[in-house]
C-alpha cells in the first residue's frame, strides 16, 4: 500500500511544482516502483509545495465578512461552498473537503519522511540536512494536526478537552492503520509535542519562506498557546519572535493605487514568516464577494488598510489586501503582524496593559498616514483588550482560517461572541455563538472506511 501511496503521490508530484524540486527523479527510473529511500528524496518530499499549500476556503466562506448578493450567491457552482456560507447542517453533501484531505496528505508525507529517517544514519556530513528534514515533518505535521483542529474538533475549552472527541491522530505512513478519534487534549499535546520537537532541528531561518525555520515553529507555537488560552506561553513565544523578526511594512511606502498593493511571495513579503496559500474559491472572484460594510466603514479616513486593503466597487468594498500579493490567493501562513497582535492580546489577559497597547500602538503606526497617528490607550486591561481584538478584526480579515479560528475561541467569552446572519432569496440564516456547526462534518468516506464517530450539527 505505502508502494501504491507513493506512485500516486509522484505522479502528481511530476505534473506540478515537484518537477523544481532539486531534480529528485531521475528520467530514467520506473516511478511506478519507486521508493524514496535517500535523504535527499525525503528533503525533496517536504520541498514540495504541492503538499503543503492547499488550505481550504471554508475558513473565509463561513465568516461574516463576506457577503454576497443572491444572483451572485446562486452562480457558486461548488455545492458544499454555496453550504458553507449559509452554514448548512449537511455542508459537504457526501464530497470531501480540502480542510480534512490536504492536511491529511501532509501528514502522511511528514509521516513518511520520519519513518525513512529511522533508516539513515545522521552523520557529521549530513547531520544539518538530516536535523532539517526531521524539523520539517515534525512542523508540518504538527501544523497539519492544529488546522484539522479548527474545523472537525469542538473549540478547545479545558474543562472537556479530555473528553471532547479531536481527530485521528496518524503517527505511521502505513495507510491501512486506522486509528480512532483521540481526544482534544492528546490532538493538541501532539501538536505542541511535533513543533517544540521541530525547534533545536530547524535553521534559524529558512531558505525560503515557505519552508519552515526555528522562527515560524515560535510563531507557530504563539499561535496555539493563544488557542489553548495559555496566555503567559503565547506571549512568551509572541515575544521570541519579535526579539528576532520585528519586521513590519509602513503602509504608507505601498502604492495605493496598484491592483494588488503587497509584494508576491517571490519578490519578498518582509512580514511574512512563514508562507502559505489558501484554496481558490468562486467566492473570491471578481466583483462577487462583498465585505462587511460596517467593519469597512470602522476604518478611519488616516487609516491606510482603508485603501490599501479594499477598492470600491459600486461604492462597496471589495477585499483586495491580499498577503500573497496575488490577486484572488488568501494568505494561509503567518506574518509578523498577527505576532503583534498575538502578544499585545496575551499582555492585555495578563494584566499587563501598558505593554500590551505599546506592541499595539507599534503596529498600528505603521498602518496610518504618517504623521496622523495618535497612540491609544486604555484605561485597564480590560479595555486594552478590546481595543485589540477591534484591531485584530481590521489588521487580519482576510487570513485565510484566521476570522474563523477567532469567532470560535471568541464566543466563548459573551463580551466578544457574535451571531451571524445571512439573506438568501428572502430566507434568513443564523449562526448563533458556540453552535455546533461551528464544527464541520468529517467526510462520509472517511466515517465508512473508519467507521470512527460523526460529529453532530
Amino acid at each position: 500500500m505505502k508502494k501504491y501511496f507513493f506512485s500516486i503521490l509522484l505522479l502528481g508530484c511530476i505534473g506540478s511544482s515537484c518537477t523544481k524540486q532539486e531534480n529528485w527523479l531521475d528520467e530514467k527510473i520506473n516511478i511506478n516502483s519507486l521508493v524514496p529511500t535517500r535523504l535527499s528524496d525525503f528533503g525533496a518530499l517536504l520541498n514540495a509545495d504541492i503538499f503543503f499549500q492547499s488550505y481550504g476556503t471554508f475558513g473565509l466562506i463561513g465568516t461574516d465578512h463576506i457577503y454576497v448578493n443572491d444572483a451572485d450567491y446562486f452562480s457558486i457552482i461548488v455545492p458544499r461552498e454555496r453550504n458553507a456560507y449559509i452554514w448548512a447542517k449537511d455542508v459537504l453533501e457526501g464530497s470531501n473537503t480540502d480542510e480534512w484531505s490536504s492536511m491529511y496528505r501532509m501528514i502522511e508525507v511528514a509521516n513518511v519522511c520520519l519513518e525513512g529517517l529511522e533508516r539513515i544514519e545522521m552523520t557529521s556530513a549530513n547531520e544539518v540536512e538530516w536535523k532539517r528534514v526531521k524539523g520539517t515533518a515534525l512542523f508540518f505535521r504538527g501544523l497539519a494536526y492544529y488546522q484539522l483542529l479548527q474545523f472537525f474538533a469542538p473549540p478547545y475549552d479545558a474543562s472537556r478537552a479530555a473528553t471532547d472527541l479531536g481527530v485521528p491522530i496518524r503517527l505511521t505512513a502505513d495507510v491501512n492503520i486506522r486509528p480512532g478519534r483521540s481526544t482534544v487534549k492528546d490532538c493538541y499535546d501532539r501538536v505542541l509535542s511535533d513543533l517544540t520537537n521541530a525547534l533545536d532541528l530547524l535553521p534559524k531561518v529558512a531558505a525560503f519562506k515557505s519552508r519552515p525555520s526555528e522562527i515560524s515553529t515560535y510563531a507557530m507555537l504563539a499561535k496555539v498557546y493563544l488557542t489553548l488560552e495559555n496566555w503567559t506561553k503565547a506571549a512568551e513565544f509572541s515575544g521570541l519572535v519579535l526579539a528576532q523578526n520585528p519586521t513590519l511594512i509602513d503602509f504608507n511606502s505601498l502604492n495605493a493605487n496598484a491592483a494588488i498593493p503587497f509584494p508576491t511571495f517571490q519578490i519578498g513579503h518582509p512580514e511574512v514568516i512563514q508562507y502559505a496559500e489558501g484554496t481558490l474559491s468562486n467566492f473570491y472572484v471578481g466583483n462577487i464577494p462583498l465585505f462587511d460594510s460596517v467593519l469597512y466603514r470602522s476604518y478611519a479616513g488616516n487609516d491606510l488598510r482603508r485603501t490599501l486593503f479594499f477598492r470600491l466597487f459600486n461604492q462597496r468594498p471589495i477585499f483586495r489586501g491580499f498577503y500573497t500579493g496575488v490577486n484572488m490567493v488568501p494568505f494561509a501562513g503567518i506574518a509578523t503582524n498577527e505576532v503583534y497582535l498575538i502578544r499585545a492580546e496575551s499582555l492585555a489577559r495578563l494584566g499587563q496593559k501598558d505593554a500590551a497597547m505599546q506592541v499595539l500602538n507599534a503596529l498600528l503606526v505603521k498602518r496610518w498616514r504618517t504623521g496622523t497617528y495618535i497612540p491609544l490607550v486604555a484605561v485597564d486591561a480590560e479595555d486594552a483588550l478590546k481595543k485589540i481584538l477591534v484591531e485584530r478584526r481590521k489588521e487580519v480579515p482576510f487570513h485565510a482560517n484566521l476570522v474563523w479560528e477567532d469567532l470560535r475561541r471568541l464566543n466563548k467569552d459573551s463580551r466578544f461572541a457574535r451571531t451571524l446572519t445571512r439573506v438568501i432569496a428572502g430566507v434568513t440564516y443564523t449562526l448563533t455563538p458556540n453552535d455546533k456547526r461551528y464544527t464541520l462534518p468529517i467526510p462520509d468516506l472517511e466515517i465508512q472506511l473508519t467507521g470512527i464517530p460523526q460529529n453532530e450539527r
